[in-house]
This record gives C-alpha cells, structure tokens and sequence, in this order.
C-alpha cells in the first residue's frame, strides 16, 4: 500500500470506523429531525459503521445486521427520505474505501456485498417508516 493511499491499514480501524462515522453524519445531518449537534451523530453513528464493517467483512456474508441499522436511523429521528438516501451515498462511495475487505473479498465479491448491504439498510428504514 502506497503511503499516499487514503485507504486507512489494519492497525487504523478505529480511526477508519470513526472517519467514515464523520463522513457519514455530515451527509445526514441536513436530514436528521432531531436536537443532536453533528458530534453527537458522529456518536451515534460511530457503533453502526463498525457493523457495517463487521458485516462486509464476515467469512459467511449476513446482511441482517445492516437491516438493524435501518431501524437504528428512523428510531434516531433521521426518517425523512433523504436521510435514506444520503446513507446509502455514503454506503456507495466510502464503505469499501474505508473498510477494503481482505484480498479472497476484493473486487466483485466486495462490490456485491457492499450492495447488499445497502439493500439491507433500505429494507430496514422503510420497514422502521412503515410501523405504527
């Protein structure tokens, strides 16, 4: 890996989950109905993309975690349509960018999983907006 790389190394996970957290609660902020500052998203959301990263990165691929993390969001107050959006966004650009899976998991089977797990996030937000 080439120093320059924005593609944070093994021994930076905690600052890769918290710097894709980062990127994340910027993107949802205009979106979130809530008195939360951005910091205080940054938090919230911090734990859900380690899952995320846990999920892309399981030898056996479960997208059901990322499912909860739908829920997670419209229960956070961020169920306005372009909280969903602006997630899956983030999920597309950064995900793999900050969480690149080992080599077996690179390429097509990386880009498969990563959109699951967006599939998965949809599901659960729309099935957190649908209940009474």
């Amino acid at each position: 890996m080439s120093s320059l790389s924005p593609v944070p190394s093994t021994s930076d996970v905690p600052t890769a989950v918290g710097s894709f957290a980062a990127i994340w609660s910027r993107a949802l902020f205009p979106a979130t109905r809530s008195d939360l500052t951005r910091d205080q998203l940054t938090e919230l959301l911090t734990p859900m993309a380690g899952q995320l990263r846990d999920a892309l990165h399981q030898d056996r691929f479960d997208p059901r975690p990322a499912r909860a993390i739908g829920n997670q969001l419209v229960r956070g107050h961020s169920d306005e349509p372009d909280a969903l959006a602006q997630t899956l966004g983030v999920m597309d650009a950064y995900l793999l960018l900050y969480f690149p899976p080992p080599k077996p998991l690179s390429g097509p089977i990386a880009r498969a999983r990563s959109a699951r797990l967006q599939h998965a996030v949809a599901a659960g937000f729309v099935e957190a907006v649908r209940e009474p």
